[in-house]
Protein backbone atom coordinates (compact mmCIF):
# COMPACT_ATOMS: atom_id res chain seq x y z
CA UNK A 1 0.00 0.00 0.00
CA UNK A 2 1.23 3.66 -0.88
CA UNK A 3 2.39 5.13 1.61
CA UNK A 4 1.64 8.74 3.34
CA UNK A 5 -1.51 7.27 1.81
CA UNK A 6 -4.01 8.71 4.60
CA UNK A 7 -2.71 11.43 7.57
CA UNK A 8 -5.28 12.07 10.01
CA UNK A 9 -5.28 15.72 10.07
CA UNK A 10 -8.61 16.01 12.53
CA UNK A 11 -11.43 14.20 12.40
CA UNK A 12 -13.47 16.66 9.97
CA UNK A 13 -16.65 15.99 12.15
CA UNK A 14 -17.60 19.50 12.57
CA UNK A 15 -19.06 21.45 9.87
CA UNK A 16 -17.31 24.78 8.65
CA UNK A 17 -19.25 27.67 10.16
CA UNK A 18 -20.68 30.07 7.88
CA UNK A 19 -17.99 33.13 7.58
CA UNK A 20 -15.39 31.46 9.23
CA UNK A 21 -12.45 29.98 8.11
CA UNK A 22 -11.30 26.83 9.82
CA UNK A 23 -8.87 25.91 12.03
CA UNK A 24 -5.65 24.72 10.55
CA UNK A 25 -5.74 20.77 11.62
CA UNK A 26 -9.32 20.26 11.83
CA UNK A 27 -10.65 18.14 9.05
CA UNK A 28 -10.05 14.66 7.98
CA UNK A 29 -7.67 13.72 5.35
CA UNK A 30 -9.12 11.52 2.92
CA UNK A 31 -7.20 10.09 -0.77
CA UNK A 32 -9.14 8.47 -3.66
CA UNK A 33 -9.35 8.51 -7.78
CA UNK A 34 -11.08 10.83 -9.68
CA UNK A 35 -14.02 9.50 -11.44
CA UNK A 36 -16.70 12.37 -11.83
CA UNK A 37 -15.92 16.24 -12.21
CA UNK A 38 -18.91 18.68 -12.21
CA UNK A 39 -16.75 21.81 -13.33
CA UNK A 40 -19.48 24.24 -13.50
CA UNK A 41 -20.59 24.13 -10.02
CA UNK A 42 -17.09 22.70 -8.27
CA UNK A 43 -17.81 19.39 -7.68
CA UNK A 44 -17.33 15.65 -8.48
CA UNK A 45 -16.60 12.07 -7.46
CA UNK A 46 -13.39 10.27 -5.65
CA UNK A 47 -12.82 6.07 -5.22
CA UNK A 48 -11.78 6.50 -1.76
CA UNK A 49 -8.72 4.71 -1.35
CA UNK A 50 -8.54 0.90 -0.08
CA UNK A 51 -7.02 1.29 3.61
CA UNK A 52 -6.74 -0.94 6.78
CA UNK A 53 -9.89 0.73 8.65
CA UNK A 54 -12.29 -0.29 6.07
CA UNK A 55 -14.22 -3.94 5.63
CA UNK A 56 -13.50 -5.54 2.45
CA UNK A 57 -17.55 -4.51 1.79
CA UNK A 58 -16.46 -1.21 1.93
CA UNK A 59 -13.69 -1.11 -0.72
CA UNK A 60 -13.96 1.63 -3.42
CA UNK A 61 -16.64 3.48 -2.37
CA UNK A 62 -17.77 6.53 -4.25
CA UNK A 63 -17.44 9.55 -2.50
CA UNK A 64 -18.86 12.62 -4.26
CA UNK A 65 -17.91 15.94 -3.10
CA UNK A 66 -18.60 19.50 -3.37
CA UNK A 67 -15.26 22.29 -2.83
CA UNK A 68 -16.07 24.64 -0.11
CA UNK A 69 -16.19 28.34 -1.59
CA UNK A 70 -12.43 28.73 -0.14
CA UNK A 71 -11.18 25.30 -1.53
CA UNK A 72 -7.92 25.03 -3.49
CA UNK A 73 -6.91 22.60 -5.91
CA UNK A 74 -3.42 22.03 -6.72
CA UNK A 75 -2.24 20.24 -9.86
CA UNK A 76 1.66 19.95 -10.80
CA UNK A 77 2.32 21.73 -7.43
CA UNK A 78 0.56 25.07 -9.03
CA UNK A 79 -2.76 26.35 -8.06
CA UNK A 80 -5.93 24.54 -10.64
CA UNK A 81 -9.72 24.51 -11.16
CA UNK A 82 -11.33 21.39 -10.86
CA UNK A 83 -12.23 21.28 -14.76
CA UNK A 84 -8.19 21.19 -15.08
CA UNK A 85 -8.01 18.02 -13.51
CA UNK A 86 -7.62 14.62 -15.67
CA UNK A 87 -10.27 12.10 -14.83
CA UNK A 88 -8.33 9.34 -13.30
CA UNK A 89 -5.87 11.18 -11.25
CA UNK A 90 -5.19 10.39 -7.92
CA UNK A 91 -5.72 12.91 -5.33
CA UNK A 92 -5.09 13.68 -1.48
CA UNK A 93 -7.85 16.02 0.07
CA UNK A 94 -8.97 17.30 3.40
CA UNK A 95 -12.53 16.98 4.11
CA UNK A 96 -15.57 17.89 6.53
CA UNK A 97 -18.79 16.64 6.81
CA UNK A 98 -21.81 19.07 5.95
CA UNK A 99 -23.39 18.60 9.00
CA UNK A 100 -22.86 16.66 12.14
CA UNK A 101 -23.61 12.99 11.46
CA UNK A 102 -26.53 11.87 13.66
CA UNK A 103 -25.78 8.81 16.45
CA UNK A 104 -24.87 5.59 15.05
CA UNK A 105 -25.00 7.38 11.53
CA UNK A 106 -21.43 6.87 9.35
CA UNK A 107 -20.35 10.61 8.09
CA UNK A 108 -20.58 11.94 5.05
CA UNK A 109 -17.48 14.06 4.34
CA UNK A 110 -18.98 15.70 1.40
CA UNK A 111 -17.20 19.57 1.55
CA UNK A 112 -13.16 19.25 0.11
CA UNK A 113 -11.31 22.10 1.41
CA UNK A 114 -8.15 20.84 -0.35
CA UNK A 115 -7.41 18.47 -3.60
CA UNK A 116 -4.05 17.97 -4.50
CA UNK A 117 -2.45 15.40 -7.27
CA UNK A 118 0.70 13.32 -6.06
CA UNK A 119 3.02 15.79 -7.68
CA UNK A 120 1.97 18.36 -5.54
CA UNK A 121 1.54 16.49 -2.61
CA UNK A 122 5.53 15.18 -2.80
CA UNK A 123 6.14 18.97 -3.77
CA UNK A 124 4.18 20.40 -0.75
CA UNK A 125 6.34 17.46 1.70
CA UNK A 126 9.42 17.85 -0.17
CA UNK A 127 9.71 14.38 -0.77
CA UNK A 128 10.86 12.45 -4.25
CA UNK A 129 10.70 8.59 -5.37
CA UNK A 130 13.85 7.58 -5.76
CA UNK A 131 14.54 4.79 -8.27
CA UNK A 132 16.09 0.96 -7.72
CA UNK A 133 14.80 -0.64 -10.63
CA UNK A 134 12.20 -0.40 -13.58
CA UNK A 135 11.98 -4.22 -15.05
CA UNK A 136 8.74 -5.88 -17.06
CA UNK A 137 6.23 -3.01 -16.25
CA UNK A 138 7.53 -2.84 -12.68
CA UNK A 139 8.61 0.36 -11.22
CA UNK A 140 10.43 -0.71 -7.88
CA UNK A 141 10.98 3.04 -5.93
CA UNK A 142 11.93 4.54 -2.58
CA UNK A 143 10.07 7.61 -1.48
CA UNK A 144 12.72 9.85 0.55
CA UNK A 145 12.10 13.67 2.20
CA UNK A 146 13.34 15.67 5.30
CA UNK A 147 12.71 12.62 7.42
CA UNK A 148 14.70 10.16 5.89
CA UNK A 149 13.70 7.47 3.49
CA UNK A 150 10.95 4.61 3.73
CA UNK A 151 11.90 1.38 5.31
CA UNK A 152 10.21 -0.48 2.25
CA UNK A 153 10.18 0.22 -1.42
CA UNK A 154 7.20 0.43 -3.10
CA UNK A 155 6.04 -1.02 -6.55
CA UNK A 156 4.19 1.37 -9.50
CA UNK A 157 3.23 -0.19 -12.92
CA UNK A 158 4.29 1.35 -15.24
CA UNK A 159 4.39 0.51 -18.98
CA UNK A 160 3.92 2.32 -22.44
CA UNK A 161 0.63 4.11 -21.40
CA UNK A 162 2.90 5.91 -18.94
CA UNK A 163 4.01 9.91 -20.41
CA UNK A 164 7.63 10.17 -19.62
CA UNK A 165 8.49 13.86 -19.08
CA UNK A 166 12.50 14.56 -19.09
CA UNK A 167 14.20 17.88 -19.69
CA UNK A 168 12.00 20.71 -22.36
CA UNK A 169 10.31 17.43 -23.56
CA UNK A 170 9.44 13.68 -23.78
CA UNK A 171 11.80 10.30 -22.55
CA UNK A 172 10.92 6.93 -23.03
CA UNK A 173 10.90 3.71 -20.19
CA UNK A 174 14.85 3.32 -20.99
CA UNK A 175 15.04 6.53 -19.24
CA UNK A 176 14.08 5.85 -16.05
CA UNK A 177 17.14 4.57 -14.65
CA UNK A 178 18.04 3.26 -11.28
CA UNK A 179 19.14 6.45 -8.85
CA UNK A 180 17.00 9.08 -10.75
CA UNK A 181 14.60 10.98 -8.17
CA UNK A 182 11.59 11.43 -9.61
CA UNK A 183 7.65 12.48 -9.41
CA UNK A 184 5.05 10.62 -10.29
CA UNK A 185 1.52 10.64 -10.77
CA UNK A 186 -0.61 7.72 -10.49
CA UNK A 187 -4.17 6.15 -11.12
CA UNK A 188 -6.08 2.73 -9.67
CA UNK A 189 -4.19 3.71 -6.40
CA UNK A 190 -4.72 0.54 -4.13
CA UNK A 191 -7.25 -0.82 -6.29
CA UNK A 192 -4.19 -2.55 -8.27
CA UNK A 193 -1.21 -2.48 -5.70
CA UNK A 194 0.08 0.81 -4.84
CA UNK A 195 -1.17 2.46 -8.18
CA UNK A 196 -0.29 2.76 -12.08
CA UNK A 197 1.93 5.78 -12.81
CA UNK A 198 0.18 8.08 -15.63
CA UNK A 199 2.95 10.49 -15.84
CA UNK A 200 6.45 10.17 -14.47
CA UNK A 201 9.04 13.81 -14.36
CA UNK A 202 12.40 12.75 -14.38
CA UNK A 203 14.16 15.72 -13.68
CA UNK A 204 13.27 19.22 -11.98
CA UNK A 205 13.46 21.12 -15.51
CA UNK A 206 10.80 18.70 -16.17
CA UNK A 207 8.55 19.76 -12.61
CA UNK A 208 8.74 23.33 -13.30
CA UNK A 209 8.01 23.44 -16.94
CA UNK A 210 5.05 21.83 -15.68
CA UNK A 211 4.23 24.15 -12.60
CA UNK A 212 5.04 27.10 -14.94
CA UNK A 213 2.57 25.92 -17.44
CA UNK A 214 -0.28 25.06 -14.77
CA UNK A 215 0.48 28.43 -13.04
CA UNK A 216 0.06 30.51 -16.54
CA UNK A 217 -3.20 28.58 -17.31
CA UNK A 218 -4.81 29.44 -13.48
CA UNK A 219 -3.73 32.74 -14.04
CA UNK A 220 -5.39 33.30 -17.16
CA UNK A 221 -9.00 31.61 -15.39
CA UNK A 222 -8.63 34.12 -12.46
CA UNK A 223 -8.76 36.87 -14.69
CA UNK A 224 -11.17 35.76 -16.87
CA UNK A 225 -13.01 35.40 -14.22
CA UNK A 226 -12.19 37.21 -10.79
CA UNK A 227 -10.76 36.39 -7.39
CA UNK A 228 -13.08 34.44 -5.46
CA UNK A 229 -13.79 36.13 -1.79
CA UNK A 230 -16.66 36.75 0.52
CA UNK A 231 -17.69 39.89 2.20
CA UNK A 232 -16.61 40.24 5.81
CA UNK A 233 -18.40 43.81 6.52
CA UNK A 234 -20.51 46.38 4.81
CA UNK A 235 -20.29 50.04 6.33
CA UNK A 236 -23.68 51.24 4.39
CA UNK A 237 -23.16 54.74 5.53
CA UNK A 238 -19.83 54.94 3.58
CA UNK A 239 -20.59 52.56 0.58
CA UNK A 240 -17.39 50.60 1.53
CA UNK A 241 -17.08 46.86 1.21
CA UNK A 242 -14.51 44.78 3.06
CA UNK A 243 -13.46 41.12 1.47
CA UNK A 244 -10.68 38.88 2.52
CA UNK A 245 -9.24 36.63 -1.31
CA UNK A 246 -9.24 32.97 -0.71
CA UNK A 247 -6.42 30.42 -0.43
CA UNK A 248 -6.87 29.58 -4.26
CA UNK A 249 -6.51 33.60 -5.16
CA UNK A 250 -2.94 33.43 -7.41
CA UNK A 251 -0.34 35.90 -5.19
CA UNK A 252 1.50 37.53 -8.57
CA UNK A 253 -2.73 38.68 -9.11
CA UNK A 254 -3.33 39.70 -5.88
CA UNK A 255 -0.77 41.53 -5.37
CA UNK A 256 -1.88 44.13 -8.14
CA UNK A 257 -4.78 45.14 -5.89
CA UNK A 258 -3.20 48.61 -4.54
CA UNK A 259 -4.96 51.67 -2.98
CA UNK A 260 -6.42 54.33 -4.80
CA UNK A 261 -6.53 51.55 -7.83
CA UNK A 262 -10.47 50.85 -9.63
CA UNK A 263 -11.68 47.16 -8.32
CA UNK A 264 -15.27 45.61 -10.30
CA UNK A 265 -16.64 42.76 -8.24
CA UNK A 266 -20.20 40.81 -9.43
CA UNK A 267 -22.13 39.42 -7.37
CA UNK A 268 -21.87 34.87 -7.07
CA UNK A 269 -23.28 32.29 -5.19
CA UNK A 270 -21.03 29.86 -3.01
CA UNK A 271 -20.00 27.91 -6.16
CA UNK A 272 -18.67 30.91 -6.79
CA UNK A 273 -20.26 31.37 -10.07
CA UNK A 274 -21.91 34.60 -11.27
CA UNK A 275 -24.59 35.82 -12.76
CA UNK A 276 -23.85 37.55 -15.63
CA UNK A 277 -20.09 39.69 -15.04
CA UNK A 278 -20.10 41.29 -18.24
CA UNK A 279 -23.58 43.60 -16.97
CA UNK A 280 -23.21 42.91 -13.54
CA UNK A 281 -19.55 44.19 -12.18
CA UNK A 282 -19.96 47.73 -10.27
CA UNK A 283 -16.73 49.65 -10.12
CA UNK A 284 -14.90 51.70 -7.29
CA UNK A 285 -11.83 52.44 -5.70
CA UNK A 286 -9.92 50.40 -3.07
CA UNK A 287 -9.56 52.29 0.10
CA UNK A 288 -7.07 49.68 2.03
CA UNK A 289 -5.28 46.71 1.64
CA UNK A 290 -3.89 44.47 4.62
CA UNK A 291 -2.93 41.33 5.91
CA UNK A 292 -5.16 39.42 8.34
CA UNK A 293 -4.49 35.75 9.42
CA UNK A 294 -3.94 33.32 6.92
CA UNK A 295 -6.08 30.54 7.89
CA UNK A 296 -7.18 27.11 5.87
CA UNK A 297 -8.81 28.95 2.82
CA UNK A 298 -7.58 32.52 3.53
CA UNK A 299 -4.76 34.39 1.17
CA UNK A 300 -4.19 36.04 4.15
CA UNK A 301 -5.54 39.45 2.36
CA UNK A 302 -8.26 41.48 2.57
CA UNK A 303 -9.31 45.03 0.59
CA UNK A 304 -11.62 47.56 1.15
CA UNK A 305 -13.16 49.17 -1.34
CA UNK A 306 -16.13 51.81 -2.77
CA UNK A 307 -18.87 49.88 -5.47
CA UNK A 308 -21.02 52.11 -7.39
CA UNK A 309 -23.61 51.51 -6.49
CA UNK A 310 -23.91 49.47 -3.40
CA UNK A 311 -25.96 46.39 -4.60
CA UNK A 312 -28.12 44.13 -2.77
CA UNK A 313 -25.79 40.93 -3.35
CA UNK A 314 -23.45 43.15 -1.21
CA UNK A 315 -24.37 42.06 2.34
CA UNK A 316 -21.72 39.88 5.27
CA UNK A 317 -21.42 36.16 4.16
CA UNK A 318 -21.64 36.35 0.41
CA UNK A 319 -19.55 35.92 -1.89
CA UNK A 320 -18.13 37.99 -5.04
CA UNK A 321 -15.81 37.52 -7.74
CA UNK A 322 -12.94 40.58 -7.42
CA UNK A 323 -11.17 41.88 -10.87
CA UNK A 324 -8.60 44.22 -10.59
CA UNK A 325 -9.20 47.47 -12.74
CA UNK A 326 -6.94 46.84 -15.28
CA UNK A 327 -8.63 43.80 -16.13
CA UNK A 328 -11.32 42.98 -18.94
CA UNK A 329 -14.59 41.94 -17.62
CA UNK A 330 -15.56 40.10 -20.54
CA UNK A 331 -18.73 37.74 -20.83
CA UNK A 332 -18.88 33.98 -19.78
CA UNK A 333 -19.61 30.80 -21.55
CA UNK A 334 -23.62 30.65 -21.49
CA UNK A 335 -23.63 27.42 -19.57
CA UNK A 336 -21.41 29.07 -16.54
CA UNK A 337 -23.59 31.71 -15.64
CA UNK A 338 -26.19 31.07 -13.35
CA UNK A 339 -28.49 34.21 -15.57
CA UNK A 340 -28.71 32.39 -18.78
Amino acid sequence: MILFLVLALGDGLVPPKPGEFPPEGSGKEISGELIKVDHVDRGGTLRIDRNDSQRTDDYDQALPFTLLPYAKTMLHGAHAELRDVPIGTHLHGVFFVKEAPAKNKKPVFELALLLEDDFSRLARLKRTWKVESLEKGALKVVGSGPEGADPKPTLFQAGAATRIWKGKGFGTLADVTPGLEIYANITVATLKGPGRCTDLWLDEESRTLARQRQYEVHKLWQREHGLGCWIDAVDNQAGIVTVTFFDGADASLVKEFKVKDTVAAAVAESSLRTYDQNNDTRRGPIVEVKAVPALPGSSGVQIRFQPNPLLEGYRPGRFLRVFWGGWRVDDLPREERLYR
